[in-house]
């Protein structure tokens, strides 16, 4: 019985003690809109006999921030859009990731080593994966016979996401779409718009993701899409007309002038003869 309770003692004294020297290990997921900044904090076990040390941020095996610390934080290699923040006081360590892209997105992973006094010794693996959420946009494009279409495309990362078209408020199923992959996704839908009526129509892409808090939606009109293809139509008929009227007002006013000029010979002529015939008729 007592073999039993010192051999108990012995192991909980060694998971005690192997608790207190593990390093801190969490991954966590974080969402971040595109274009804004994300912190990674570095949380990771404080000991006092540590002499150097280094923290670094990696993802997929790529190290892309490291600093270390002597007597003070040395930087050895940054990227330009990451920055290593530091509270002396707390002896806190993070790193922000500027101006976030959908490319961006991905496992990021912050080590934090003690180098001496030996041995070496991780204090602390922090692994968060960036998600950041999609952008929307609508566009108007032609298919080849000239006919409009509208195109909508999403930026994403990971590969689940729904996408629906929507007409004045109704759902629509005629509608193809390519997704392609060159480190984050990219989904283009596009929606063939019917012959123009005179009625103006709206059309929105809607959008749903792991990483929003609501749908995003996109609004286009019809007539935004229909304008640009009977404009250019609209001013070759415009320049076609303007031109045939010119021709025909410049015949007429030079046929006009002529007709008015022979008049005028005509009635010059008659007076003239008339007036050399009085002439001789005095004379005589």
């Amino acid at each position: 019985m007592c073999l039993f309770l010192n051999y108990c003692g012995w192991m909980l004294l060694c998971s005690a003690f192997a608790f207190v020297n593990e390093a801190v290990n969490h991954t966590t997921a974080l969402f971040v809109n595109h274009g804004h900044s994300a912190k990674i904090s570095c949380n990771y076990r404080r000991t006092n006999d540590t002499e150097i040390m280094t923290v670094k941020l990696q993802t997929l095996n790529h190290t892309l921030c490291s600093y270390l610390h002597v007597d003070s934080w040395k930087k050895q290699d940054c990227k330009d859009h990451i920055r290593l923040i530091l509270i002396n006081k707390t002896m806190e360590i993070s790193f922000e990731l500027l101006n976030l892209r959908i490319q961006d997105a991905g496992t990021y992973t912050c080590t934090v080593k003690r180098i001496a006094k030996p041995p070496e010794e991780d204090l602390g693996i922090e692994r968060v994966q960036v998600i950041v959420r999609p952008i929307l946009s609508l566009s108007c494009v032609k298919r080849p016979d000239g006919s409009p279409m509208i195109l909508c495309s999403v930026g994403f990362y990971h590969d689940s996401l729904e996408q629906l078209w929507i007409k004045d408020g109704d759902v629509l199923n005629s509608s193809y779409s390519n997704k392609s992959f060159n480190g984050f996704f990219t989904q283009k839908s596009y929606l063939i718009l019917p012959p123009q009526t005179f009625a103006d129509t709206i059309y929105s892409c809607w959008v749903n993701h792991l990483s929003l808090n609501k749908p995003l939606v996109a609004n286009l009109s019809s007539s935004v899409c229909y304008e640009r293809g009977d404009l250019t139509v609209a001013l070759a008929v415009a320049f076609v007309i303007s031109v045939v009227l010119t021709v025909f007002l410049i015949i007429v006013v030079v046929n006009f002038s002529s007709l008015l000029f022979s008049s005028l010979m005509t009635k010059f002529l008659g007076r003239f003869v008339s007036v050399c015939l009085k002439v001789e008729l005095n004379a005589a």
